[in-house]
């Protein structure tokens, strides 16, 4: 019988992200107010011009608004990195048998590690847990996650005993 089992993380809006967006949108405004300024120079387009700063301001921040989807398909677990519901990149794809470690996640735990091997797929403050999988030819990937009860339970059917009697406790 095969498994199928998604879930979805909505990454919540920051400081830094609300600010970036209010940015965005003022420069645009900005550019916009001194394009119509100066449309006695670039004449005709004026009219192009605006919009294009316009369709490049709603592009920009379509980039902030980020969601993760988890996909466990019989022992492979996907992550995907899904932009604005619309652009979606498929970031790690782990076979689950070869799973070295599954363990709460805490930041000392990634000391001595290489951050551009370790994709973080949750929002930082939600309880979270790093899976340890070896690749051939590639080393160790590191994932940073934060599944929900069922997507634990699709985890644990695939992950090798001696990591599955201790998983997520």
């Amino acid at each position: 019988m095969d498994t199928f089992f998604e879930q979805i993380i909505r990454i919540k809006k920051t400081g830094k992200t609300i600010a970036a967006f209010i940015g965005i949108w003022l420069l645009a405004f900005l550019l916009c107010f001194l394009a119509f300024l100066f449309s006695g120079i670039i004449g005709s387009i004026f009219i192009f011009v605006i919009a294009g700063i316009i369709f490049g301001a709603f592009r920009l921040s379509g980039l902030l608004n980020t969601e993760y989807e988890y996909i466990v398909t019989n022992t492979t677990l996907d992550i995907d990195k899904i932009t604005n519901k619309s652009t979606r990149k498929r970031l790690l794809s782990v076979e689950l048998p070869t799973a070295s470690r599954l363990e709460k996640y805490n930041p000392a735990l990634l000391t001595n590690i290489d951050l551009k091997k370790v994709v973080f797929a949750c929002n930082k403050d939600d309880a979270s847990y790093l899976l340890v999988c070896e690749k051939e030819g590639k080393g160790a990937q590191y994932l940073v996650f934060a599944p929900n009860e069922k997507m634990q339970l699709a985890i644990v059917k695939s992950l090798p005993k001696f990591i599955a009697n201790s998983a997520f406790k």
